[in-house]
This record gives C-alpha cells, sequence and structure tokens, in this order.
C-alpha cells in the first residue's frame, strides 16, 4: 500500500510539474488615444475607448515556453501564417469574439496545443 501511495504521489506531482512549465497563450489589447486597456500579458485581456471605431490593434503570444521552437501553428483569430514566431499580431474587433490558440512544435519532435486566449474590445459613448 505504501509503495502504491508512492508511486500515485510521484505521478501526481510530475504531472503537476510539467503542466506549471507549459507554454501559456496570452493577449494584448491596444487601445486607441485616451483609451484603457486591462489584463494584457494574460489569458483575457480588453481595452475600451471613444474613437467609435469597428476594430483596434492587438497581439496574441507564447509566455513560459522552455523548449526551441521549430513550428506555431495560429488558430482563430491570430491569422499567422505558420513561422516559428511566438507573437502573432492580430486585428481585435469590436463587440466580437476575438480568440486564438496555437499549436507548438519543438525542434526536439514534441508538441503541445495551448489554452485559449480571449481578447475583447468596446468603443462608444
Amino acid at each position: 500500500m505504501k509503495t502504491t501511495i508512492k508511486a500515485l504521489t510521484l505521478i501526481a506531482s510530475t504531472v503537476f510539474a510539467g503542466q506549471a512549465l507549459s507554454a501559456e497563450l496570452v493577449c494584448a489589447v491596444y487601445a486607441k488615444s485616451g483609451g484603457s486597456s486591462w489584463g494584457n500579458g494574460t489569458a483575457n485581456c480588453e481595452a475600451f475607448d471613444y474613437s467609435f471605431g469597428s476594430a483596434t490593434g492587438g497581439r496574441f503570444y507564447l509566455k513560459n515556453v522552455t523548449k526551441t521552437v521549430k513550428e506555431v501553428r495560429w488558430n482563430g483569430s491570430a491569422r499567422c501564417s505558420t513561422t516559428a514566431s511566438t507573437s502573432c499580431n492580430a486585428t481585435i474587433r469590436a463587440y466580437a469574439t476575438n480568440q486564438a490558440t496555437a499549436t507548438i512544435l519543438y525542434t526536439d519532435g514534441t508538441w503541445e496545443s495551448t489554452n485559449v486566449a480571449r481578447a475583447y474590445y468596446e468603443t462608444g459613448h
């Protein structure tokens, strides 16, 4: 019984340690002049301004990458082509679902899929 508990503890700690070191997809939304942004650098970011525009600039990017990246396949609002870059500029549409994921292929032959990052933009009166 002690051996089983030790084995399960070792497996659980390995799984959680691996998750703590995995890459994270985050976002940033750039408010136009006079606006404010919140949550940049997290998986849920947003901006508000009074420009009455339909979109603003933003970016989805990877944090905590611990291996050498061979290729990143961007999905959703991150409309970058397949690239080795860990950052992707994006047009963040007002009042729309702006979300992205990425699949990271590493040079050692391993890969991982990221969390979903969501960017929100509001403009108006």
